[in-house]
């Protein structure tokens, strides 16, 4: 942890995190800042109220702040009458009232040092940058992040993802976790995870994801030996050192693992010393609600698409790809980005190698790729990413 002196003052020095639009609030480089003078008299009309408001939404969205102290800095004249450690209280108390837990404030009157300017000032405590291991990189629909269910709050791009936090996504939303080590974790619809476990140091890299519903991707760089990274259900655990997976809890607490690239070892959580099973790249198992892991099996193969491959797409807005063997459907997904998170769509086809998208599609440039699905609901490697543009 590491304290940082945060002066409210009026400033001009550049954005660093987030700036509100009304008054001026600033997080920026260890220091929230207003864009007029903090006084106690200021704060009880409904401008400053509002403005104290905007500044906890800002240490929220921020979310490395673990405590704020007001300091009052006056004359030891003023100090020694007691007035300055009641504004100091008084303003920590408009905090409060404004949202910030109570045990995160704190009131002070220290006496003043040469050159330090008379006024309010804010003091703060801070989990240091270079100790965030995850941050979220892109959302998609509502996302959520907090302590628990009771203090979830939504998710921005840059927000920092800390340890045992929740994470959860709503109908259609999905999240894309970027880890220091350059692994990604993406977090699909209607899903909770948390990490009780997250450290990324040089090579060394310790992280154990917890999926308590609903599913994730995972995209796992490689690292050193005595490194660890684990995605785990109530009934299994996988480990895996540098691979591409899939791992998704149903409602009825059977977990399902597809291994796309590198090697996949699953344990059966309430068998710690039994040898896990080795899923390699291409295919897939299950670990039923009572922890019997079933055998690996192959995964669909890899659709290739044959239709639009770039370029304007027909007025039918139809999309075509070769047929892959025993595959009992195909999901085929369009964006407008190649990560599938900005206005992203599926269709599922259960028959057939082609399809016109139901509702038009609007102009400009889109990305879509086709994944096959076989009897059993396991899903292959996606294909290659295409663009195609509609309209002029």
């Amino acid at each position: 942890m590491r304290v940082v002196v945060a002066a409210l003052c009026v400033f001009s020095s550049p954005l660093a995190f987030a700036e509100s639009r009304s008054c001026g609030v600033k997080l920026e480089g260890g220091q929230v800042r207003l864009g007029k003078p903090l006084t106690e008299e200021w704060l009880k009309t409904g401008e400053g109220k509002a403005c104290l408001g905007e500044v906890v939404q800002e240490v929220e969205r921020y979310r490395l702040v673990r405590a704020i102290t007001v300091a009052v800095l006056v004359t030891d004249a003023d100090r020694a009458s007691g007035k300055a450690l009641g504004s100091a209280k008084a303003i920590a108390q408009a905090l409060v009232d404004a949202g910030l837990p109570k045990n995160r404030v704190f009131a002070l009157a220290p006496a003043p040092k040469g050159g330090d300017a008379l006024g309010i000032s804010l003091r703060y405590v801070e989990r240091a940058p270079e100790d965030v291991v995850a941050r979220v990189a892109a959302t998609s629909g509502p996302v959520f992040l907090g302590a628990d269910e009771a203090t979830l709050k939504p998710a921005e791009p840059g927000m920092p993802v800390l340890v045992n936090e929740l994470v959860k996504t709503g109908p259609g939303a999905k999240v894309i976790i970027h880890l220091k080590d350059g692994s990604g974790i993406e977090v699909k619809p209607e899903s909770v995870i948390k990490m009780p476990v997250l450290e990324v140091n040089g090579t060394s890299r310790q992280v154990k994801i917890e999926v308590l519903r609903g599913g994730i991707a995972a995209d796992v760089r490689k690292a050193s030996q005595l490194s660890k990274f684990e995605a785990s259900s109530r009934v299994s655990v996988a480990s895996v050192r540098g691979t591409k997976f899939r791992l998704g809890v149903d409602e009825g607490g059977e977990t399902r693992l597809e291994t796309l690239e590198g090697l996949v070892a699953v344990s059966a959580t309430r068998e710690p010393n039994a040898a896990p099973v080795e899923v390699p790249a291409g295919r897939g198992t299950v670990v039923g609600a009572e922890g019997k892991i079933s055998p690996p099996t192959a995964l669909p193969a890899e659709p290739k698409v044959t239709a639009p491959l770039k370029g304007p797409v027909g007025p039918q807005q139809r999309l075509e790809w070769q047929p892959v063997p025993d595959v009992a459907a195909y999901v085929v997904e369009v964006a407008r980005d190649a990560d599938f998170m900005v206005e992203a769509k599926s269709e599922r086809v259960a028959l057939g190698t082609t399809l016109s998208w139901p509702a038009p599609l609007a102009s400009g440039k889109w990305f879509w790729r086709v994944t096959g699905v076989d009897s059993a609901g396991f899903l292959g490697a996606p294909s290659r990413v295409y663009a195609f543009t509609v309209g002029k």
